[in-house]
């Protein structure tokens, strides 16, 4: 199939919304909202918008950087076929996984919602320690000593050292 943005877009942003808004939102029924009054949020709650944006911004910048690494002829696969290590990768390993934390970390706070704050955490200590693992050997297996090299150099989060990396 040839690659198109519309396959990027789809494909990339329509599971992310459902995962980083849609759950967020349905999540957060579960709970009372703090911080909110007259069902409107408080001014600590509004704050929640920044990480909310920059998350939004991160996963956005990463499916871009998916679309301009992906070979002309995309193979929609599980186990990818080529190595991303330019743009939002560039700074962390990970920039969906943390792009969604962060989105998850903003809705709690705009939500004032402890339920999807349990989540959140849930979903990074998971990713952390069974999903991110296991994605790394998978790598490890595809990619041999060039995905090593990459890990040397990225971290797999964030670190300060990714700052100097965008500039």
């Amino acid at each position: 199939m040839k690659k198109r943005p519309s396959t990027y877009a789809l494909l990339g942003v329509l599971p992310h919304a459902v995962g980083y808004v849609g759950g967020p939102l349905a999540v957060s029924r579960l709970g009372r909202r703090h911080g909110w009054r007259r069902g409107r949020p408080g001014p600590i709650n509004r704050a929640g918008v920044v990480p909310l944006a920059l998350g939004a911004g991160l996963i956005g910048w990463a499916i871009s950087s998916h679309y301009e690494a992906g070979p002309d002829e995309l193979n929609a696969t599980l186990v990818p076929t080529y190595l991303v290590q330019r743009g939002a990768y560039r700074v962390t390993r990970n920039p969906l996984y943390l792009g969604g934390a962060s989105m998850q970390l903003g809705w709690a706070i705009l939500l004032g919602s402890a339920p999807v704050a349990a989540v959140g955490a849930g979903f990074v200590v998971g990713m952390d320690r069974l999903g991110i693992p296991f994605e790394e050997r998978m790598l490890k297996r595809r990619f041999g000593e060039t995905y090593d090299s990459y890990r040397r150099d990225v971290p797999r989060w964030f670190s300060r050292r990714s700052l100097t990396r965008l500039s």
